[in-house]
């Protein structure tokens, strides 16, 4: 897995590493377990704490996958109405040291995706998910199938 390192002055800053990608968003701090676990995890017990949320209700946490950020229909209209709900620089810190890690997930899985539209297939309504933005791979991740890893941080 290739890992490098972007600074940012604002939030929007990102997308340009992001268009077109499909990723999963975790604080900096976590990599070390999850290196040594070798995988992403489903927290479907909510056992590790999320920035993005821990409610018991997540579409994808209560099918046991781990949520990704899809940004293959960037600049679209519905993708436009609903990134901005769950960005992934939203809780980074003006700080240094205060980072995140975006890993990217191997084209050659995007055929294992659940798209957010199964929410509206199974009429989902009490579950939570972005629509538009939001995506789910059902089970464990292996590290073998994320491509990079994008270390993000304010430019302090």
């Amino acid at each position: 897995m290739k890992v490098s390192q972007l600074k940012i002055i604002s939030h929007n800053d990102i997308l340009p590493a992001l268009l077109g990608r499909v990723f999963h968003v975790t604080p900096e701090n976590n990599m070390s377990l999850i290196k040594q676990s070798g995988a992403l995890i489903p927290n479907s017990e909510l056992l590790q704490m999320s920035r993005f949320g821990n409610s018991s209700n997540g579409f994808f946490r209560r099918r046991n996958c781990v949520s990704f950020f899809d940004y293959r229909c960037y600049g679209t209209k519905h993708w436009e109405e609903h990134a901005y709900k769950c960005f992934p620089t939203q809780f980074i810190k003006h700080v240094p040291n205060d980072r995140i890690s975006i890993l990217f997930l191997h084209e050659s899985k995007f055929d294992k995706l659940i798209p957010w539209t199964a929410w509206k297939e199974e009429e989902a309504w009490s579950d939570r998910v972005v629509p538009y933005v939001e995506t789910g791979y059902k089970g464990i991740v292996s590290l073998s199938e994320i491509t990079e890893e994008l270390i993000v941080g304010f430019d302090c």
